[in-house]
C-alpha cells in the first residue's frame, strides 16, 4: 500500500510540475505580446511627432524592437510547444499514457514537444537584424567545434572581422542596411556547408571554421574579403580607393586542457591591432 501511496504522490508531483511549466510558458507568450503592444505603440506615437528615425521602416511600417515577423513566428513556435506540453500533462494527471491518445502518438506529441524546443533555441540564437546567428549562437557553436576538434585532434579556424570605417557613420538607417546587405553577401560567399558566420558585435563578424588548415582558411577569408571589397558601398569611408575590412585569423588544433577564450582572443587581439594600424590587412596568427 506505501508503494502505490508514494507512486500516486510522485504522479501527482509531476501533474503539478507540468502544470507550472504550462502556466510559465503562458506567462512568457503574455509578457511577449504585452511588450509588442507597447512597442507597437511607442512607434506609432514617433510616427505621429513626425520622429521615424529608428521604428519606421523605409515602407513606412511600424515595426516593434524585435520584428513583428520574427515575434509572430516566436508566439506561433511557442503556442506549439504548449499544445503539446498541454497533451503530456493531461496524461500525467491521469496517469494513463493510453487516455485519450495511443502510446505512439504519445511519443509523437514528445518527439514534437522536443522539436519545439529546437526550434525555440535556435530562434534565441538568430540576430534579427541581420539574420545570421547572434553572439549566443557562436558562443554555442564554438563550444560545440572546439570539443570535437578536440576528439578529432582537427584543426579549427576563426576569422574575426569588421568593417573598415563603419565606426566613422552616425546615421543609425545607414549603419542598419549596410549589415543587412553585408550579411546577405556572407551568406552568399560561404560555399562551405561546415563554416559558421555570427554577427560577433555591434560592426562585427565572426567566422568559425572547422576541419580547416591555414591554406583552407586562407581560401575561405580571401573570399570573404574580396566579397565584401566587391559591394563597393558608397556611404562607407574608402581604403586605397575601396570597401576594406579588417581580419584576425587564428588556426589551432586544441589539446585536451586547452580554453576556447584563449583561441578566440589570439583571433581578436590581431583583428584590433590591425584596426588600430588603418585596417585593410588580413592576418593570421
Amino acid at each position: 500500500m506505501s508503494e502505490i501511496i508514494k507512486e500516486s504522490n510522485e504522479t501527482s508531483a509531476s501533474a503539478v510540475n507540468a502544470d507550472n511549466i504550462v502556466q510559465d510558458i503562458h506567462g512568457m507568450i503574455s509578457n511577449l505580446l504585452k511588450n509588442t503592444v507597447e512597442n507597437m505603440q511607442k512607434a506609432e506615437t514617433k510616427k505621429e511627432l513626425g520622429d521615424t528615425t529608428q521604428d519606421i521602416n523605409e515602407n513606412n511600417e511600424i515595426t516593434a524592437e524585435m520584428g513583428l515577423a520574427d515575434i509572430k513566428n516566436f508566439v506561433g513556435v511557442m503556442q506549439k510547444f504548449i499544445d503539446n506540453i498541454k497533451v503530456m500533462v493531461a496524461q500525467i494527471e491521469t496517469g494513463d499514457p493510453d487516455a485519450g491518445e495511443t502510446d505512439d502518438a504519445f511519443l509523437d506529441g514528445y518527439m514534437a514537444t522536443a522539436d519545439n524546443v529546437l526550434e525555440i533555441a535556435a530562434f534565441s540564437m538568430k540576430d534579427t537584424l541581420t539574420g545570421l546567428s547572434n553572439r549566443y549562437g557562436f558562443d554555442s557553436r564554438i563550444i560545440l567545434e572546439w570539443n570535437r576538434a578536440t576528439r578529432d585532434k582537427s584543426t579549427l579556424g576563426l576569422a574575426i572581422f569588421g568593417l573598415d570605417g563603419f565606426e566613422k557613420l552616425k546615421d543609425n538607417s545607414i549603419r542598419e542596411n549596410i549589415l543587412r546587405t553585408v550579411s546577405q553577401t556572407l551568406l552568399g560567399s560561404n560555399k562551405r556547408s561546415t563554416d559558421f558566420i555570427a554577427r560577433w558585435s555591434d560592426n562585427e563578424f565572426a567566422a568559425l571554421l572547422p576541419i580547416t588548415d591555414t591554406e583552407g582558411a586562407a581560401i575561405v577569408v580571401e573570399r570573404i574579403r574580396t566579397a565584401i571589397e566587391g559591394m563597393n558601398i558608397a556611404e562607407l569611408p574608402k581604403i586605397n580607393g575601396k570597401t576594406a575590412i579588417s581580419m584576425g585569423v587564428c588556426v589551432y588544433t586544441p589539446k585536451p586542457g586547452d580554453q576556447t577564450i584563449d583561441f578566440i582572443d589570439k583571433a581578436y587581439k590581431a583583428y584590433k591591432k590591425i584596426k588600430e594600424s588603418g585596417g585593410d590587412i588580413v592576418t593570421f596568427v
